[in-house]
């Protein structure tokens, strides 16, 4: 039986597309982001009674960061 070795490259390592405080708007920009074809995923989300006041992330492949970046600012100009 062969193991298959999944290999991390530089250009699939995870990493921040963008910091929002509201998760629902997190959600949201994932969605899109999906939608678009760009994987994406919501880090942080899990604020309890603090909604609002701690960050959360949403997470893109490094390959896909730039092409994130240009979409969130076409669809989301104010940040």
């Amino acid at each position: 039986m062969t193991k298959r070795v999944k290999i991390k490259t530089p250009e699939s390592q995870l990493v921040t597309a963008c910091t929002v405080s509201d998760p629902v708007r997190a959600e949201l920009i994932k969605n899109m982001l999906l939608d678009h074809g760009i994987k994406a995923e919501v880090g942080g989300p899990h604020q309890a009674g603090f909604t609002g006041a701690l960050p959360v992330e949403v997470i893109v492949r490094q390959a896909d960061v730039a092409a994130a970046h240009e979409f969130i600012q076409e669809h989301f100009p104010d940040g």
